[in-house]
C-alpha cells in the first residue's frame, strides 16, 4: 500500500525472507525520485514503540517473526494515514536528505538532494 505525502511517496512493506520476514518502509522523494528505507527514523521508531538504541533495528530492514511484521505493518499503515504525522515525517526526511544520510536504494538520471 502506498502512501502520498506531497513530497514524498511512502510504501508499507512486509515479505518472506526465507523463514522470516522482512520488513521495512520505503519512502521516495517524487521530484528527485531518491528513495531509501526509513523504518529507522527516530520518530517512525517512536511510533512502533521501538527504543532507538535496540540493534536489531540498527540496519533499515528488519528480519522478524511473521507476527512481529504483521503488526509494525498495521501500525505502520496507521500512522502513515494521518496527513498531519506525514507532513512532519516528510520534514524530518528533507533534513536528512540535506545532511546526505539517506542510503539511496534507488536513482533516476536527475538524482539530487
Amino acid at each position: 500500500m502506498n502512501f502520498q505525502g506531497k513530497k514524498y511517496t511512502f510504501e508499507v512493506i512486509s515479505e518472506r525472507w526465507d523463514k522470516d520476514f522482512s520488513f521495512f518502509v520505503k519512502a521516495k522523494h517524487r521530484s528527485t525520485g531518491r528513495t531509501s528505507c526509513v523504518n529507522n527514523l527516530n520518530i517512525i521508531l517512536s511510533e512502533l514503540g521501538i527504543d532507538i538504541n535496540d540493534p536489531k533495528v540498527a540496519d533499515s530492514t528488519w528480519l522478524l517473526s511473521e507476527k512481529e511484521s504483521l503488526r509494525f505493518s498495521v501500525l505502520a499503515k496507521r500512522f502513515l494515514s494521518d496527513q498531519s504525522f506525514l507532513e512532519f515525517v516528510e520534514d524530518q526526511l528533507d533534513e536528512d536528505r540535506i545532511l546526505g544520510e539517506w542510503a539511496n536504494i534507488e536513482t533516476n538520471s536527475h538524482d539530487q538532494r
